[in-house]
């Protein structure tokens, strides 16, 4: 075996180990141009919508516990349930209401064992470092929220995003992929989604090629993110995300780069590679909404036939948004990030952020408009979040202490559905917050209708 496969093979192995442990344990390593939007005015519909397809209300609660002791924080940890909003037996969807029901308890399950083998490890270490004469320790950290790819009656698809921190130079990260048929509630394999692997792993080489090409794997004439695509899809360990429009693919530090490059993403879209994907999951809503992580590219399709590719990062002056290579500067705070990227039938495209402004306890709701040349953002009529729980007396809470703690539990409402979302509007006349029901309005902006 030459060097490079034998390096292929670890990375393979240890990629595979922290997908099974959901996030980093003790010695774990937890680990191109698209086209412009509206590139013609007279793009087809995607052939790939389906409007049998309802969009179903789900909610994310984040669980952040600290533990400590006199002498400091020692370890935080953070567990993610999903949780159904509504009538699951109306939605058609019970099956995929009982999955859920066991993905959160497998979630508790899991993240309470980790924390106690953590906690053990964090203890040793302080006693350690103090023993040598130090006088600061870095609280060790296991931290996982999940973000919703796609919400609808055929399927539902997680990326979990994971990163943890022992004590070494810096910590690790990644993100995994959980989907879910959502008739029969059972777990989605890249089998039952995908219909020809070997041409699968020639778009994924390309989507690579075309997004990344200044990446430490194009120099050099270097064959290691070809063998690494072909030897994760063959031996199953590639995490991928069902989206509305196609299949992302993720490749976490390390595995085809270095840890300052972070994750690399690859989408295969639909209308792109049709004969790629098994014809049940090749369709999609109309409408849609899409949860991004920060500094994860989307590349996704609309429903008047355009295609573009949309990134959320931060910058020294505030938030920065990049659509197509078109970017939007735009000042503020970009603590807690929460984007969600929402697609109407009649082809126009928003970016709603939920992100904390300086002194605000609560995430509130920025919306970006993505119809032009480059990303706008849009004045809000109101204060609004999709925090779903807010105190209802948000105002006297504001005037006080503390203010958004990053160790608190969170919980809130996904976008699915275009046309019918919840928010929690931050009344500044009465002071108090309450739910509302919004579409998307004309403007961009969410118009309440109850």
């Amino acid at each position: 075996m030459s060097i490079r496969k034998g390096i292929a093979k670890s990375l393979v192995v240890m990629a595979a180990f922290s997908m099974a442990a959901g996030f980093g344990g003790q010695g774990s390593p937890l680990s191109g141009a698209a086209l412009p939007f509206f590139a013609s005015c007279e793009a087809a519909a995607a052939p790939y919508i389906d409007a049998s397809i309802r969009p179903i209300q789900l909610d994310v609660l984040t669980h952040h516990t600290v533990d400590g002791d006199d002498a400091g924080d020692l370890l935080r940890t953070s567990v993610a349930q999903v949780n159904f909003v509504g009538s699951a037996e109306a939605a058609g969807v019970m099956e995929l209401q009982k999955a859920l029901w066991k993905y959160d308890a497998d979630a508790m399950n899991r993240g309470q064992e980790i924390r106690e083998q953590m906690l053990a490890i964090a203890a040793q270490d302080r006693a350690e470092r103090q023993a040598a004469g130090a006088n600061f320790f870095a609280a060790h950290e296991s931290l996982t929220d999940v973000f919703v790819r796609r919400a609808d009656t055929l399927a539902v698809s997680l990326m979990e995003f994971h990163q943890s921190y022992e004590g070494g130079v810096h910590g690790m990260y990644g993100v995994t992929g959980r989907n879910f048929d959502a008739e029969t509630g059972q777990p989605l394999s890249l089998a039952d989604v995908i219909a020809d692997k070997e041409k699968l792993a020639e778009a994924v080489k390309a989507g690579l090629r075309r997004r990344y090409p200044k990446a430490s794997f194009a120099e050099g004439g270097s064959t290691l993110m070809a063998e690494m695509v072909d030897q994760m899809l063959r031996d199953d360990v590639l995490p991928w995300t069902l989206d509305p429009t196609g299949v992302s693919f993720y490749f976490n530090p390390y595995l085809i780069g270095s840890y300052a490059e972070g994750i690399f993403t690859a989408t295969v879209l639909f209308d792109e590679h049709p004969a790629l994907f098994a014809e049940r999951y090749r369709r999609a809503p109309a409408a849609w909404c899409l949860e991004l992580r920060p500094y994860l590219p989307a590349r996704v399709s609309f429903a008047d036939g355009s295609r573009a590719e949309v990134n959320i990062t931060t910058s020294d002056s505030g938030l920065r948004i990049t659509m197509d290579g078109a970017v939007l500067n735009d000042s503020g705070e970009t603590a807690g990030l929460r984007p969600v990227l929402v697609s109407l039938a009649d082809g126009r495209r928003y970016l709603y952020v939920d992100s904390v402004d300086a002194g605000d306890t609560w995430e509130t709701l920025s919306v970006f408009d993505l119809n032009g040349a480059a990303p706008v953002r849009v004045p809000m009529k109101q204060r609004m979040t999709r925090r779903a729980d807010v105190a209802e007396d948000f105002a006297d809470m504001e005037r006080g202490e503390p203010k958004n703690d990053a160790c608190a539990d969170k919980s809130f409402y996904i976008m699915a559905d275009p046309e019918n979302f919840r928010l929690t509007l931050l009344d500044a006349g009465t002071g108090q917050a309450r739910l509302v029901t919004c579409r998307v309005g004309a403007d961009g902006t969410p118009e309440i209708l109850r």
